[in-house]
């Protein structure tokens, strides 16, 4: 799939030059353009072609993650942050650098490779003992501090710089659609996202002490709109495992690469 092309969305004119001194200063008080495009929202090429300023793009970047639900925290950050020294406290790992800097290699893998993954191409990594295992999912697991929400940032970030779609869900958000009677739109809208979406996360996944008799049911069935979709996504939480005992869960469980995060001792 072809990365976003701006210029066909908005559908360029020849602002640039027509633009007043008025305008620029109005343009300048609302936030369109910045002092390399001087305030019009476009630069030109060495052959004199128009093209949207990297401010514009980052702009409308912005309101598509916001759209993805991903954290606002990790708006700015890409995996060229990620620490293989501290935690995301910033507490020293010590012997665990060594799994981060890991870490680190397998989401740049990931993300090298993401529009393939999401084509279902066959792409195999290398990993213990030089075993070659095929990738498609993943499986994040770590204590809190250890990068969870950072990554599953990250990769739908990723995800839509090349031209995807990614949604990013919080599994507290996600429980409440399946427990609650209520929320049964918010549930069905679910559903639709894990049928069509190219790439999702789910964030901070837990077991429930406290869950409706519906909870297996409902979370099998986004597990099997998953799983027929084809599509990958990224589990990230602790007791990752032990959030259900449904077959459709556990299906979804069998399709990931297990990453283990560091932690501090």
């Amino acid at each position: 799939m072809p990365e976003i092309n701006f210029d066909d969305i908005l559908g360029i004119e020849k602002l640039a030059d027509n633009l007043t001194a008025k305008q620029k200063i109005k343009n300048k008080y609302e936030g369109i353009g910045c002092a390399l495009c001087d305030y019009s929202g476009y630069v030109k090429n060495i052959n004199g072609k128009e093209l949207m300023c990297s401010c514009q793009k980052e702009k409308i970047y912005k309101e598509i993650y916001d759209k993805a639900n991903i954290p606002r925290i990790y708006l700015n950050n890409s995996l060229d942050d990620w620490n293989t020294r501290t935690d995301s406290q910033g507490r020293e790992l010590g012997s665990e650098q060594k799994i981060s800097e890991t870490v680190y290699l397998i989401l740049e893998f990931y993300v090298k490779n993401i529009i393939s993954i999401c084509n279902n191409r066959d792409i195999y990594i290398r990993h213990t003992g030089n075993i070659r295992t095929k990738l498609h999912s993943l499986k994040c697991e770590g204590r809190v501090g250890s990068g969870k929400t950072f990554i599953a940032s990250v990769l739908c970030k990723s995800a839509i710089k090349k031209g995807l779609s990614a949604k990013y869900y919080d599994w507290s958000d996600l429980v409440s659609y399946l427990n609650d009677f209520e929320k049964k739109a918010e549930l069905e809208q679910a559903n639709e996202d894990f049928k069509n979406i190219d790439f999702i996360a789910i964030d901070g996944i837990e077991q429930c002490k406290y869950t409706h008799q519906m909870f297996n049911q409902n979370l099998d069935r986004l597990a099997k709109s998953r799983l027929n979709s084809g599509k990958p996504f990224v589990l990230l939480g602790s007791n990752i495992a032990d959030a259900s005992t449904g077959s459709g869960w556990a299906s979804l469980l069998n399709r990931c690469f297990t990453v283990r995060l560091p932690h501090t001792k």
